[in-house]
Formats: structure tokens, sequence, C-alpha cells
């Protein structure tokens, strides 16, 4: 069964704070799989407040299948899209592929 959710675009290169440190999305990326088009953000995260030590990494965050792109506005000025998730292990493991082969990140997620 496909659903669609709402997804609010961050804004680029603002940090953002976390509970031990901060991320901060740099840029968001578009990418064709199969007849599908995958919206992705990458960026960064800092650990630097944590009792156990400090580190950091690169990241991308995959929201899902563009359904409608940016066609909305909240109140608090963020642009909206709608997304489908990604339903299965194998559409995952090929996006997970392709956005490592892409970008230098040390890890993939989806929302």
């Amino acid at each position: 069964m496909n659903f669609t959710r709402t997804y609010t675009h961050p804004r680029l290169g603002e940090e953002v704070e976390a509970i031990s440190g901060y991320y901060v999305p740099e840029r968001e990326e578009r990418m064709e799989i199969g007849d599908r088009e995958v919206l992705y953000v990458v960026g960064y995260a800092v650990v630097d407040s944590s009792c156990c030590g400090m580190g950091g990494c690169g990241y991308a965050m995959v929201a899902g299948y563009v359904v409608r792109w940016r066609h909305a506005t909240d109140a608090d000025g963020f642009t909206i899209s709608e997304v489908e998730p990604v339903g299965n292990e194998v559409e995952i493991n090929e996006i997970k592929k392709v956005i490592f082969e892409r970008e230098n990140v040390n890890q993939v997620n989806f929302l």
C-alpha cells in the first residue's frame, strides 16, 4: 500500500541544535531511480557537547519519492513537498548504493 506524507524542506546551511551537538543540512538533491525521482538531503553532524567524546560525520537523509514538489509553504515559511516513503529493502539498498557512490557521506538514512 502506497501512502504519501508531507515533507518540510530544511533551511540549508543553518545549524540545527541536537542533544549532543548540531547538524547542518547543506543541500538537497533529486535523482532518478527507475521511473521515479528520489529526494534526499546531504549534510554533516557534529558531536561536541557529549559526555562520551567528540566526533562527526557526513550524512544523507532520504525523504522519499517526490509526488508534488514545493507546492506549499507553512506558517513558519518552510517550503512543503509531498513524498512517498521508500517502501522495501530492495529499493532502499539500491538508493543507498547510488548515494554512497555519489556523495562523501558515512551514513544514509530514510525518513
